[in-house]
């Protein structure tokens, strides 16, 4: 996945690698979305809500 280098890219691969650190890998479409909400295109608790019904069902 190639992503422009802007700030807010760069502040998500900085949580993705630190989630990488302890065995959590997130997978692209998550990370497209948190560079949404990094680059204020998407409200973070948009994300949460639409995070907790999925694992909700599950």
């Amino acid at each position: 996945m190639q992503v422009k280098n802007t700030d807010a890219a760069r502040k998500v691969r900085d949580v993705v690698a630190s989630m990488a650190i302890e065995d959590m890998y997130l997978e692209s479409d998550y990370i497209l979305k948190l560079i949404e909400v990094a680059d204020g295109k998407r409200k973070s608790e948009d994300l949460i809500d639409e995070v907790i019904s999925q694992y909700a069902r599950q």
